[in-house]
């Protein structure tokens, strides 16, 4: 924690951002309240995209017990609350991205200290080398990003297609997006921004940005963070392990 809080090793705001993890938030209110419907409320309140969904939970929550509205309250909402984030979680609610380790070095923990540091090597070695490959392959096909985005996005692209829009301003490409379910959402290219904010929240674009930008003949791609470029994973993947040898060779 302390390497946390230290300022000088970038690992405080603006370089980092620290969140709590859904699960582990819900397993503590459980803990202190033990009523299984309440903290499923909570998962529905952590995993509203919109501050009106979550107040709608909340609410809920406060009319069942004021004093699990209390104790949520009390602690900071950008820490658990998708809605209240500002975009540094990219949708991502739990810690699962990174105990998925536990599985890569699964069976190391029974080992000598040697024989465990060496495995933990070769095996983060594979994992990189696999990753690596992958990345220099999309590279090589002229991928922009990565097959995730590439998937979410052509959903979106298939929904835009579908929605009523209507032309406010087109300097600022102000629009009235529509969609099938009869919804409504307010669009501004210019500030990049969809009163739905999930652009904002998993940082690239929603069915309504992308329907104003086919409007306008605007690339949409322009809306992808660059985290998720094709170069970007490459460039996570890129450092080399070296080999290492026993003291007699």
């Amino acid at each position: 924690m302390a390497a946390m809080v230290d300022p000088y090793l970038g690992w405080a705001t603006p370089f980092a951002y620290h969140r709590i993890c859904m699960r582990h938030f819900a397993s503590n209110f459980m803990t202190r309240f033990k009523d299984k419907s309440l903290k499923n409320l909570v998962c529905r309140a952590a995993l509203a995209s919109t501050e009106r969904k979550f107040k709608k939970h909340m609410n809920t929550i406060g009319r069942i017990n004021s004093e699990a509205l209390q104790w949520l309250e009390a602690v900071p909402f950008q820490l658990w609350a998708l809605s209240h984030n500002g975009g540094r979680r990219y949708g991502l609610m739990t810690t699962n991205i990174s105990e998925v380790f536990n599985s890569v070095l699964k069976g190391a923990r029974s080992l000598p200290v040697t024989a465990l540091v060496q495995l933990t090597f070769f095996r983060l070695n594979s994992y990189f080398v696999a990753r690596r490959e992958v990345g220099a392959n999309r590279l090589a096909s002229s991928e922009q990003f990565t097959s995730y985005v590439d998937a979410q996005i052509q959903g979106r692209v298939v929904k835009a297609g579908s929605m009523e829009i209507v032309l406010y301003d087109h300097v600022k490409g102000l629009f009235h997006v529509k969609s099938r379910s009869g919804r409504t959402h307010h669009v501004n290219l210019h500030e990049k921004t969809c009163t739905c904010v999930k652009t904002l929240i998993y940082g690239f674009p929603c069915s309504h940005i992308i329907s104003a930008c086919q409007h306008l003949c605007v690339d949409f791609r322009l809306f992808v963070e660059d985290y998720y470029t094709t170069k970007s994973y490459y460039d996570t993947w890129a450092p080399l392990f070296h080999p290492i040898f026993n003291e007699d060779e």
